[in-house]
């Protein structure tokens, strides 16, 4: 069923992208074998999250805007819709200095919460319709560290950072990057490490020095 898809969203959002994959893989083989085509693009929209996580954002975005077409053609309205809302959830996310997506140029279109929220709407799916309202409201565009700082730091690392600069919590963080709290508490400290500064105050501090300069 299509909820092997929902089971391997909730482990990434968990931090356990691997046990995700592992889920993906063993029900992709039997939806293959099945001809579930439902199945398939709800797994491919999990994986598209599993990717997200690693960092791999092109790739993610593409596999995302390939599911949610395909739901659409099937008639999967709530589906589509959710592939929407993750597929605005990371066009949102910060990339520092203009630079491109990992893996690639992102997959074209004008995909965005407005458009997740027209589908949750027709489909009255109101508490999903609640959470991309709420996400919406939060994003705003992310300030950028300074080119040197950006050097030190990987691919999440940015992410999270720039995050702390729009005020996100920790949490929120996870929501928006399909990691884990604990994960983003990591990342955090080797930021700090990184960038030789204490807190997230002092990533406040370097954005403000930032737009000064």
């Amino acid at each position: 069923g299509r909820w092997h898809g929902d089971l391997a969203e909730a482990l990434v959002r968990i931090g356990e992208a691997t046990e995700a994959q592992d889920v993906i893989d063993v029900t992709r083989q039997r939806a293959l074998r099945l001809e579930r085509e439902s199945v398939l693009a709800v797994l491919d929209r999990a994986e598209a999250l599993v990717r997200a996580a690693r960092g791999e954002q092109g790739s993610a975005e593409r596999q995302l805007a390939s599911a949610q077409d395909r739901l659409a053609k099937l008639g999967h309205g709530l589906e589509e819709a959710r592939a929407a809302y993750a597929l605005a959830g990371l066009r949102a996310l910060p990339h520092p200095l203009g630079s491109a997506r990992a893996g690639g140029t992102a997959a074209p279109g004008p995909t965005s919460y407005d458009e997740a929220a027209r589908l949750f709407r027709r489909c009255r799916a109101l508490p999903w319709l609640r959470q991309v309202e709420t996400a919406a409201a939060h994003h705003t565009a992310a300030p950028s560290l300074a080119p040197a700082a950006l050097d030190t730091l990987a691919t999440t690392e940015r992410q999270v950072a720039a995050l702390v600069m729009e005020g996100a919590t920790n949490r929120e963080i996870a929501a928006r990057l399909f990691i884990s709290v604990k994960t983003v508490e990591a990342t955090l400290t080797r930021v700090y490490r990184k960038l030789g500064i204490r807190s997230r105050v002092d990533i406040v501090r370097l954005a403000a020095e930032r737009r000064a300069d």
